[in-house]
């Protein structure tokens, strides 16, 4: 890999991880039952999230896939990008097979929201991408080097 390249990929996964800080004061609020600055709670707190999301998945994906190639990253980054997407959306259309069993964590409907079981279940997919992201900048054999 050319050293431009490896800048390129990093300065993507940093980006990312800039657009991530919002999206972690999202969450956080949620999971303290405050309301998030600027986007308030609810259904425009899990758009925000959903929006800043995709903006850090892109140049993430894009970074892994520099370094795995297309099919493995795919492999990884796909089904978490849908999972999130089904949460966020089963959070925007009222459904609650998928956000059951995160209420039921958080300590049940007595003490927590659908709402903000919806905005932490997708906040929880996304650090997984994200420290997924970040792993793939370890070290690593390659094919030349094991033989």
């Amino acid at each position: 890999m050319q050293p431009s390249a490896v800048t390129a990929s990093r300065l993507e996964l940093i980006f990312a991880t800039l657009v991530g800080i919002p999206a972690a004061v999202i969450v956080l609020a949620a999971a303290s039952g405050a309301s998030a600055p600027l986007v308030g709670e609810g259904a425009a707190a899990l758009v925000a999230l959903w929006i800043l999301g995709s903006a850090m998945c892109a140049p993430g994906i894009s970074a892994m896939r520099e370094r795995f190639g297309a099919a493995r990253s795919n492999v990884v980054g796909m089904p978490l990008g849908l999972l999130a997407t089904a949460l966020v959306l089963s959070g925007l259309f009222g459904g609650s097979l998928l956000l059951q069993p995160i209420v039921d964590a958080l300590g049940g409907p007595e003490s927590t929201s659908v709402e903000r079981a919806e905005i932490v279940g997708v906040g929880a997919v996304m650090v997984a991408k994200w420290a997924i992201a970040w792993l793939s900048y370890l070290p690593h054999r390659t094919a030349a080097a094991a033989s």
